[in-house]
């Protein structure tokens, strides 16, 4: 295999299996066109390697996966299995993923970037890179990685549809686009929605291996193809800095295996029996069209019967004990499908009654097995008697779904039926919150918000200087604490079930006393947070007003409340705000010291290379949220730009720039600035060939 397919077949490595749906690295993607139809179906599970054993694309043409190493039609990329040159046996020698179908296309664009396109339908394990029985996983996936020569609008066409992309500044990947379809989701169905349909063939056919095998294609051979049900079988780019607007290419490696198995799924056989012989019942699945058989010990095989939507029936006679297990086989297959399941009875559930008076749960059911009773339970509850029936007392919170369960293997299920009266109603409970001592002249608000079940809420004031209720029919009611000492008392009503019910709340006016101003501690703050000054912390007050005396002038929002707030600046003096807090007993006042804490930048990779004409230039930020930084050329702030880059949730940035005209100084340094308040000034530069 060549090294490109091998790095093209590789770029398709599962990468974060444990998210679901659609991830778009680039912001701004927009998908404008997409396949009218998707895949049509999806096989039965293969009893061995626990993956569908094809999926149906909207032609009607299936494919399987390819996993054999020693077949390069597969096109499995290096690594993914532990022996390529051994026979592949699950789980010892399987590939850690695998495709239904593949079809990549490389484009070189002017200056000497890359286009890569990447779509597949694979068989994958949530364990990224491991083999795990119990963790496959399959989805589609359309993964764009484009090199920009510069920002603006770019155009996207491919086989599967088109993208649009809105790139700041051009650059390395600067779209960098994964569309997985699939993940997370129950079962495999999900990757029917994937945009991959219908599959991606050579133009002049399918590929017939030396086995005989049918293929989408020759991996190794880039060539044309058809399918796109769109009339876009090519990998088209336009956008700025394209010379003409636009490079394409119709040439693309694909892989895939069309299946010659259908596989089946054997669903779960049972048996019913009396003193005078007994039946195998078979309920099985699989793609329509085949011929399925049911075999074992005293049993005639037999040929299931099958409609076009892939139902199979079948139901076999035997005398005697029943045998242990069944053979269900896909005899279309070549090699056969083969499924050998245990033989379990069949319980039917008639009775799942509920009384919610008496709390009683009453069950009634039978077993397939009329000859020796296997016992059965109802699943969370206990056993049964010998005729199948038993009535469960203390049962406060039964299921929706009752299931019996059988020593013989079977389990049944029925809907639980509800009788008796409803339940008793939450009693309302109504709370006005604790008594309190208060100021003359402050602001008082009283919260029943704690009341239980209420269906409505109302204050009255009953003993006291009386005094203006703001919102008496509501849970939170307010005053002005009159200028008299002593006691208020207020009676919360509240309605509701077994209402209304009241609570008493006694607020005292206690005498005017001088307000204590609290502006809260000093602190360091990022440039570029939104910073609040607390004053809530003072007592006796009624107004606040925040005045800023020191450093570098900011806008306070809100300055008369006890919260106003403003963006922490760009600042080596600290900044002072002065708090006057007023009421009826007098002012008083305090101040806070807010500074700036200076984003620590550091620089891991400073190089610049004649020959390419390329920076690169990388680091660490210590603010996340909300930053980038700007590279200037030079020793100090404000030279030539050479470009910016944002802080990812790492702390890292990076900037690369290809065929710059921006050339490094004597000595080579450049300079780094964030917009969270970091500075690095003069980072010596490499300076290369």
């Amino acid at each position: 295999m060549s090294r490109l397919l091998r790095r093209i077949l590789g770029a398709l490595l599962v990468a974060g299996l444990a998210v679901a749906g659609l991830l778009a690295a680039t912001a701004g993607a927009t998908t404008t066109t997409a396949p009218p139809a998707e895949l049509a179906a999806v096989g039965p599970t293969d009893p061995v390697t626990g993956f569908p054993s094809w999926y149906r694309d909207s032609n009607g043409l299936s494919t399987t996966p390819c996993v054999d190493g020693t077949d390069p039609l597969c096109g499995l990329a290096a690594g993914v299995m532990p022996n390529p040159t051994q026979p592949t046996v699950f789980p010892t020698n399987y590939p850690n993923e695998a495709f239904y179908a593949s079809a990549t296309a490389t484009i070189t664009l002017p200056g000497g970037g890359k286009a890569e396109l990447v779509t597949g339908l694979e068989a994958a394990f949530a364990t990224t890179g491991r083999v795990t029985p119990g963790q496959q996983v399959t989805f589609g996936r359309v993964r764009l990685r484009i090199d920009t020569p510069t920002g603006g609008h770019y155009t996207i066409t491919h086989p599967y549809g088109v993208d649009e992309f809105d790139v700041a500044a051009g650059g390395t990947r600067t779209i960098n686009y994964t569309e997985d379809v699939g993940l997370g989701t129950a079962g495999f169905a999900g990757a029917l929605g994937a945009r991959t349909n219908p599959f991606l063939s050579w133009d002049t056919g399918l590929v017939t291996g030396l086995s005989g095998a049918q293929y989408l294609g020759d991996p190794a051979v880039p060539h044309r193809v058809t399918g796109s049900a769109l009339g876009t079988n090519f990998f088209k780019v336009e956008g700025p800095g394209l010379g003409t607007g636009s490079v394409q290419t119709d040439l693309f490696t694909v892989s895939g295996k069309v299946a010659s198995r259908m596989g089946l799924d054997p669903g779960t056989p049972s048996y019913t029996r009396t003193s005078a012989g007994g039946f195998v019942d078979v309920f099985a699945s699989g793609a329509g069209g085949q011929v399925m058989t049911v075999t074992g010990t005293g049993l005639n095989s037999t040929t299931l019967r099958g409609d076009a939507a892939g139902h199979y029936f079948g139901r076999v006679a035997f005398d005697g004990v029943q045998p242990a297990e069944v053979t269900v086989s896909n005899v279309s297959d070549r090699p056969a499908t083969v499924a050998t399941i245990k033989l379990v009875d069949r319980v039917v559930v008639s009775r799942a009654d509920y009384d919610a008076d008496a709390r009683t749960l009453t069950v009634q059911a039978a077993s397939s097995d009329a000859v020796v009773n296997p016992g059965m339970s109802a699943d969370g509850y206990g056993a049964l008697d010998s005729s199948g029936h038993r009535v469960f007392t203390s049962v406060d919170a039964p299921p929706a779904t009752l299931q019996v369960s059988s020593g013989a293997g079977g389990h049944g299920s029925a809907a639980v039926v509800v009788t008796g009266g409803a339940l008793s109603a939450d009693q309302v409970v109504a709370v006005g919150g604790p008594d309190r001592t208060v100021t003359q002249g402050q602001a008082v608000v009283l919260d029943g918000s704690a009341s239980l079940h209420a269906t409505g809420l109302a204050w009255t004031q009953t003993s006291g200087t009386t005094v203006a209720l703001t919102g008496a029919d509501t849970a939170t009611a307010s005053f002005t604490a009159p200028n008299s000492g002593g006691a208020l008392v207020f009676r919360l009503t509240a309605q509701g079930p077994g209402g209304p019910v009241t609570d008493d709340v006694t607020v005292t006016v206690g005498a005017v006393a001088p307000p204590v101003a609290n502006a809260g501690p000093d602190r360091t703050v990022p440039v570029g947070d939104a910073v609040t000054l607390d004053g809530s912390a003072s007592t006796g007050a009624a107004n606040y007003t925040w005045t800023q005396t020191a450093g570098t002038p900011v806008t306070l929002a809100a300055a008369g409340t006890a919260k106003p707030t403003f963006t922490m600046p760009r600042s080596t003096t600290p900044l002072t705000f002065r708090l006057d807090a007023t009421g009826p007993g007098g002012s008083a006042t305090d101040t806070v010291v807010v500074s700036a804490t200076p984003d620590p930048i550091t620089v891991t990779t400073a190089t610049y290379r004649s020959g390419k004409r390329e920076w690169r230039i990388s680091g660490t930020a210590g603010v996340v949220a909300g930053n980038s930084v700007t590279v200037w050329l030079g020793p100090a702030l404000g030279g030539v730009k050479i470009g910016t880059s944002v802080v990812d949730t790492a702390g890292a940035w990076s900037v690369r720039l290809t065929g710059s005209n921006i050339v490094p100084g004597t000595p080579p340094t450049v300079t780094i600035e964030s917009t969270r308040g970091g500075v690095r000034l003069a980072a010596p530069v490499t300076v290369s060939k």
